[in-house]
């Protein structure tokens, strides 16, 4: 019992530091390509992406790590099940990522159908359309890349555990 907690403790902090480590990573390129304060991200993701689609994307791409931590685990048994788990964490993602984007879609046309048009107006409403347009178009730039990129590790250590189970077993072919 107290094994398998500090096992599972264990899993989730290495996915944590991957998740974590991923992140400043993006981030420290991000600072060398633009030379923009590091804030500035912060602030951009967090008024575009908004805050719940951040914590959801985050959420699900630590399952997936975790996921693919437990394929990688020379110890666990099940690992088909993780496969499985992993690839609709991340297939989630993607499913999040255009789920949002069909919102803000929908929000900037519901803006610019309750919105009064004329020559006073035009600029604020096509603002407010933009920020929503914008919204849904990053979430799928950033969504759909991350769920290929979760899938393709996953399936890349899947396949690898299953290479080296099968040829674990002698004369399997004779």
């Amino acid at each position: 019992m107290i094994n398998n907690l500090i096992f599972r403790f264990n899993q989730s902090s290495q996915a944590l530091s991957i998740v974590l480590g991923c992140s400043i990573i993006i981030l420290l390129f991000y600072v060398l390509m633009t030379d923009k304060n590091p804030s500035y991200i912060f602030e951009w993701s967090t008024s575009v992406l908004g805050t719940t689609f951040i914590v959801i994307l985050l959420l699900l791409t630590f399952g997936s790590v975790v996921c693919a931590l437990n394929i990688s685990n020379h110890n666990t048994l099940n690992k088909k099940f993780w496969f499985e788990t992993g690839l609709q964490l991340s297939n989630l993602i993607s499913t999040i990522a255009l789920t949002y984007t069909l919102l803000g879609i929908s929000l900037g046309i519901g803006e610019l159908s309750s919105s009064k048009l004329d020559v006073d107006t035009i600029n604020q409403t096509i603002s407010k359309l933009t920020e929503q347009f914008s919204m849904a178009f990053m979430t799928s730039v950033i969504g759909l890349p991350l769920s290929g990129i979760l899938r393709s590790v996953l399936i890349i250590y899947y396949e690898h555990s299953r290479t080296n189970i099968l040829n674990q077993i002698p004369n399997l072919n004779k």
